[in-house]
């Protein structure tokens, strides 16, 4: 990239990094994950390609780092969520050998791989408004601006993705 390409991002960087450092501190009070979600926000706008023409630009800078903080946090729940599941498998599985705590690890690990990295995004966060946060349809299509009947396809097309690529791996590993 020529050095005067580099300019407009060098100068965002430079003028508002500390102050947006300083917000993500105070607002989730560890100095390590402040500095994460930090470099992402700027990652996430390097990453949109041509600089933005910004009028104000710590604003812009908090609606990517907001983002970044409810996608963290949907992260942690769903994560949560699935550490109680696999404590209940764990539970269940102490009168099974270990075979079946590697394969109930294994699935976990397979889920959460479905929801953060195969998935679209508007199915993904349609599941994970269901399924996390307990929103109904209708709050689901009106966050997504979509229709309610939008939000079922959505669903039915996550569980029959995550049914479908669970069933591979099941088969795959010689099991019915």
């Amino acid at each position: 990239m020529p050095q005067n390409a580099a300019c407009p991002y060098e100068r965002l960087y430079l003028d508002h990094h500390g102050w947006l450092l300083g917000w993500l501190r105070r607002k989730l009070r560890c100095p390590h994950d402040a500095a994460d979600l930090s470099h992402d926000t700027f990652l996430r706008l390097l990453n949109r390609g041509d600089p933005p023409g910004l009028r104000e630009p710590r604003a812009y800078l908090l609606v990517i780092a907001n983002r970044l903080l409810i996608n963290r946090h949907r992260r942690r729940k769903v994560e949560e969520e699935a550490l109680r599941q696999v404590a209940v498998l764990l539970e269940r599985q102490e009168r099974r050998g270990p075979a079946e705590t590697v394969i109930a690890r294994d699935l976990l690990a397979q889920v959460l791989l479905l929801l953060t990295e195969e998935l679209p995004e508007k199915p993904r966060r349609a599941f994970l408004m269901a399924r996390v946060d307990g929103m109904s349809y209708r709050e689901i299509a009106r966050r997504l601006e979509v229709s309610e009947s939008s939000v079922k396809q959505y669903l039915a097309k996550v569980l029959a993705h995550c049914h479908g690529r669970l069933y591979d791996s099941l088969t795959a590993d010689g099991r019915p």
